[in-house]
């Protein structure tokens, strides 16, 4: 499947704040037993307003988003999520993997944190990630 990938602009916020809240939503509640959808709203707000969502788009249907910053020594994945529907295909696959190259070419290190309970874990483990760091409720990965 062709992913293109463009930054997101402010009419592109309720399909990213959907496909977001749709990825995310299960691994909050196992992990927090509850979504708490103010919180969550308040949460992503927060991330939106410091800009750098990029959209993905399938085959031409907007499939998901995608938050990357620069960091000092490192590049850190904020945020990867797909719509449902768009899970399970690959692309997130194909996404950390040419972030992956590109960090590599920038001779430094891609990082991420994951929540404890989500089966991300796995993907980012067979992607070659490792993990470097730990809170109570999140694992600190990272890939060279």
């Amino acid at each position: 499947m062709q992913t293109a990938r463009s930054i997101a602009k402010e009419s592109d916020r309720d399909f990213i704040w959907s496909a977001y809240s749709s990825a995310y939503q299960e691994v909050v509640e196992r992990q927090f037993g509850v979504w708490g959808i103010r919180l969550q709203k308040s949460a992503f707000g927060e991330k939106w307003r410091q800009d750098g969502f990029e959209i993905m788009a399938s085959n031409g249907i907007y499939s998901g988003g995608l938050w990357i910053t620069s960091e000092e020594g490192f590049i850190q994945l904020r945020d990867i999520f797909l719509a449902p529907e768009y899970q399970g295909q690959g692309i997130g696959t194909q996404v950390v993997r040419e972030e992956l190259k590109k960090a590599r070419a920038a001779n430094m290190p891609l990082r991420l944190r994951v929540l404890k309970q989500s089966y991300a874990i796995a993907l980012y483990e067979r992607l070659g990630f490792t993990r470097c760091g730990e809170t109570p409720t999140q694992y600190w990965m990272e890939a060279s």
